[in-house]
């Protein structure tokens, strides 16, 4: 009966490194880094890229509005309650 609590040797072509060589030709193994299709670029990764479309500039118009009429609203509240302040 074998004993299975033993390591077992694995087996390689060369008994110096312990690695099996590939049968691939070794000119082929370290090709250069070329594009990949729908691979994005290094600055893809830092810079936003954004649409020039109508959808995506109303968008941004709604955001600026709505920044622009909340700035509105605190100035005008902070300006009426400035305003009781002194009747009181």
């Amino acid at each position: 009966m074998p004993n299975f609590s033993q390591l077992v040797p694995a087996r390689s072509d060369s008994p110096r490194t312990g690695r099996r060589r590939l049968s691939a030709d070794g000119r082929f193994l370290n090709l250069p880094n070329e594009p990949v299709p729908g691979e994005i670029e290094p600055w893809q990764a830092v810079a936003p890229v954004r649409p020039d479309t109508a959808h995506s500039r109303s968008l941004r118009f709604l955001d600026a509005a709505g920044e622009l009429l909340a700035a509105v609203a605190i100035i005008g509240g902070g300006m009426v309650l400035t305003g009781l302040a002194i009747l009181f």
